[in-house]
């Protein structure tokens, strides 16, 4: 009985020994940004310098790229750009800065069906957004068109009739002026370009059930509606746009006007999520001269292009530009030299990647402007050591952009 107290006792004093050892001689875990992890070399994030740089390097990241956390010493955070350090995500003040600038629009006729303009009792309601104090709201077209009866209802309430002040069907694009001042507005120029994967909000009056806000992403940049004209390089979002949202805003988080709500794709596909916008910069470009002379007076050549890309040897050869299908008679570019299958390499000295590129660069400038072309005419095959080689000769044009039909 003796032999087993003695065994017990020696058990459990073996026992605490180990336990002691155990405990005093490994470092306790240490929480990040602690005094333990310091004296243990461990980063903000709990990690081992070297751990840290191995997340850092797969992340892409070098130290001098993140932010430092002043609690650790100058250990490198693991914060990563563009990412809030809490949970809590909210565009609540963006979205704020352009409310009260959103309106809703309601167009009506008081004409007989018998009429060009709208039958009577017909209601088009859409959206729009004030881009002037004095009274000045941006819309579609589409929501106006052959309607004589215009209204005009501020976030707050009060209701305006409007008059139209210009349009421009390239661009579905219309301008009404209230007889109201010091209104809430927003500029047309102050946003950055949108990129794929771009945070956007879409606000406007869906349905005519009140200012509604929806949340998407830049699903695509330079998109056209199908039969549609050039000038609609659109911007594709999956932000929901109802009926209703059209003529509203499109901005980013930080409540700039980044486009104007258009359009919502439409099919038997039951597809949904596929959205257009008009971008910043091409409001930029057209509203200022609705509102100046009533309409948009682009620069005209006379000519229709087509991508280099359709012909995959020139595309090969040459890399980029745009192939000159037809040149009508007496236009501008008739006048000034330019032949079919001419390939346009550059206009003004700028590059031309495509030919939508360069028709949007003609019709930026206005009529009467000159304007300088690089083609390459003639292309010629010859065979050299390496296999065939296609020879051009290139020439400097000078012509004087007209208006459509001059």
């Amino acid at each position: 009985m003796k032999g087993k107290a003695h065994f017990f006792l020696l058990c459990t004093l073996i026992g605490i020994a180990a336990g002691w050892w155990w405990t005093a001689g490994r470092p306790m875990p240490s929480l990040p940004g602690s005094a333990n992890s310091k004296a243990a070399g461990l980063s903000a994030s709990g990690l081992t310098p070297v751990e840290q740089d191995t997340v850092n390097a797969a992340a892409g990241l070098n130290r001098g790229d993140l932010p430092r956390d002043a609690n650790a010493d100058g250990a490198v955070a693991a914060t990563l750009p563009g990412i809030p350090e809490t949970g809590v995500i909210s565009y609540h003040d963006g979205i704020m800065k352009v409310a009260p600038s959103v309106v809703s629009l309601y167009a009506t006729s008081s004409v007989g069906e018998d009429s060009e303009a709208g039958s009577a009792g017909a209601i088009s309601q859409g959206s729009g957004v004030i881009v002037n104090a004095d009274g000045v709201v941006l819309t579609n077209l589409h929501l106006i068109e052959n309607f004589d009866r215009i209204t005009v209802v501020l976030s707050d309430g009060r209701s305006y009739p409007a008059l139209l002040i210009g349009s421009d069907r390239e661009t579905d694009l219309a301008v009404v002026r209230i007889a109201a001042s010091n209104l809430p507005y927003v500029p047309l120029d102050d946003a950055p370009p949108l990129r794929v994967g771009d945070v956007v909000l879409a606000i406007g009056n869906p349905f005519g059930v009140g200012q509604t806000v929806t949340q998407g992403i830049v699903s695509a940049t330079h998109r056209r509606v199908a039969g549609g004209s050039v000038w609609q390089h659109f911007v594709q979002i999956d932000a929901a746009i109802n009926p209703g949202n059209s003529g509203g805003a499109l901005i980013n988080p930080r409540g700039q006007l980044v486009g104007v709500n258009t359009a919502v794709f439409k099919g038997g596909s039951g597809a949904i999520g596929i959205g257009f916008s008009i971008p910043a910069d091409l409001l930029a470009q057209v509203v200022p001269q609705i509102i100046e002379h009533g309409s948009v007076a682009r620069g005209w050549l006379g000519v229709a292009v087509e991508e280099l890309s359709f012909f995959p040897r020139l595309a090969s050869a040459i890399g980029q530009g745009a192939m000159i299908k037809e040149v009508l008679p007496e236009s501008p570019a008739s006048r000034g030299g330019l032949k079919d299958m001419d390939i346009v390499t550059q206009i003004n000295g700028q590059p031309v990647h495509s030919a939508t590129q360069l028709l949007l660069a003609i019709s930026a400038l206005p009529p009467g402007t000159p304007v300088s072309l690089t083609i390459l005419r003639g292309g010629v095959i010859s065979h050299s050591g390496d296999g065939q080689v296609i020879e051009f000769d290139a020439q400097e044009l000078t012509m004087t952009l007209g208006t459509r039909g001059s």
